[in-house]
C-alpha cells in the first residue's frame, strides 16, 4: 500500500468502485478494514477541504445567514388560518385558546345583532360573536356543516368565541412582505387588516387582533 502524502484526488475515486461503496475487490481493505482508514481516502478528503471556495459563495452565505437572523428577531408570526363566508382570515396563534366543533348557543335577553350568544366550553361561558357581521363578510347561501367550528381566542384577560365556517391550520407567515389590503374590501374589513398574504392558491386576510378586540370591546359592551 502506498504510504506517501498524496496531493491530487484520485480520478476514478476508487473507494466507489472497488472500495466499501463498490465491490469490495480492493487488497488494500483486507490491511485498513475500511477505506476511511485509507491514506488514498484521507488524501482526497483533504484536497476537498483545502480547495478554494467558489466565487462569490461567501458573500451568498453572509446574506443568507444575516436574513435568517433579522426573521428569527420577530419579522415571522405563526397564524391560524380560517374561513368565514367567502373570505379567507388569519389571527395570530398567540391570541387562539381552541378550536372546537359547534355546540348549543344560549340566546341572550334584549341582545342580538353582532352577539350571537352564550357559548359553554369546558364549563366556561364565553360570549360568542358574529364576527362575520363585525367584518362585514357575505355569509355563502349553504356551506358544509361538518367543517364548521367555534374558535375561542384571548387577549389578556378579555375572551370571546367567534363561529368559523371552516378551520384551515397553523401556518408560518413573513410579516415584511405582507402585501397592503385591496381596497375593494368592506370598510370594516379592511380596517381590521394587517395585511395580506397568499396560500394555497387564496389571498388570506391577516386580521390586526389588538383592532379586533378594540373593536369587539367597543361595540359589544
Amino acid at each position: 500500500m502506498n504510504t506517501k502524502p498524496l496531493t491530487v484526488v484520485p480520478p476514478d475515486q476508487c473507494w466507489n468502485r472497488i472500495g466499501v461503496r463498490g465491490d469490495r475487490s480492493c487488497p488494500e481493505l483486507e490491511t485498513v478494514t475500511h477505506c476511511n482508514n485509507c491514506p488514498v481516502f484521507a488524501a482526497a478528503g483533504r484536497r476537498f477541504l483545502d480547495a478554494p471556495t467558489p466565487p462569490g459563495y461567501l458573500a451568498e452565505w453572509t446574506q443568507r445567514l444575516a436574513v435568517r437572523e433579522e426573521v428569527r428577531e420577530g419579522d415571522e408570526s405563526s397564524v391560524l388560518v380560517f374561513r368565514l363566508g367567502d373570505e379567507w382570515l388569519a389571527l395570530p396563534v398567540a391570541v387562539l385558546v381552541e378550536v372546537t366543533r359547534p355546540r348549543p348557543l344560549h340566546r341572550i335577553p334584549h341582545r342580538g345583532g353582532l352577539l350571537a350568544g352564550m357559548a359553554n366550553i369546558r364549563g366556561e361561558l364565553h360570549l360568542c360573536v358574529r364576527l362575520d357581521l363585525i367584518l362585514g363578510v357575505t355569509a355563502p347561501a349553504d356551506g358544509d356543516p361538518d367543517s364548521r367550528r367555534l374558535v375561542v381566542i384571548r387577549r389578556e384577560s378579555e375572551g370571546w368565541v367567534f363561529a368559523a365556517d371552516e378551520v384551515d391550520q397553523v401556518h408560518r407567515v413573513l410579516l415584511p412582505d405582507l402585501a397592503a389590503a385591496a381596497p375593494t374590501l368592506a370598510r370594516s374589513h379592511g380596517k381590521l387588516t394587517r395585511g395580506v398574504f397568499p396560500h394555497a392558491n387564496r389571498s388570506i386576510g391577516l386580521l390586526d387582533d389588538a383592532r379586533l378586540f378594540q373593536t369587539l370591546r367597543e361595540r359589544l359592551r
